[in-house]
């Protein structure tokens, strides 16, 4: 699955990375095993590294469905990193249509501001 996690208790932060090509079947799968995870808090923060998807297959009606699905608490904060300008559109739409049920999403083009900006 192109699509992996590692959560860091002791920093409450969970490190979520895409890559390759990227489908609805394949967002979802993960969003499942997130939520399911033991170890996983809605109150950690999130770093969604974007930048070695190669392909995106994913459907707008599931850009906005998994908006409004939202398992992370209103006010966490969340950044993702997408290089290429399509990923990059798409991550926005995401955020965007996410605010709108109490997300904090940014998007960044690079790594590290979107570090400095979750904060230790």
């Amino acid at each position: 699955m192109p699509i992996s996690y590692v959560i860091d208790a002791e920093r409450a932060l969970v490190t979520t990375r895409w890559w390759g090509a990227v489908t609805d079947h394949e967002v979802l799968d993960h969003n499942r095993m997130l939520r399911a995870d033991r170890a996983f808090d809605s109150h950690y923060r999130q770093l969604v590294d974007m930048t070695g998807i190669t392909e995106l297959r994913i459907s707008t009606d599931l850009i906005k469905e998994t908006a409004m699905d939202q398992f992370f608490e209103p006010g966490t904060r969340r950044a993702i990193v997408a290089s290429s300008d399509a990923v990059f559109g798409m991550a926005r739409m995401f955020a965007l249509r996410a605010e709108n049920v109490g997300q904090t999403i940014e998007v960044f083009r690079q790594s590290a501001p979107a570090e400095e900006w979750l904060g230790p």
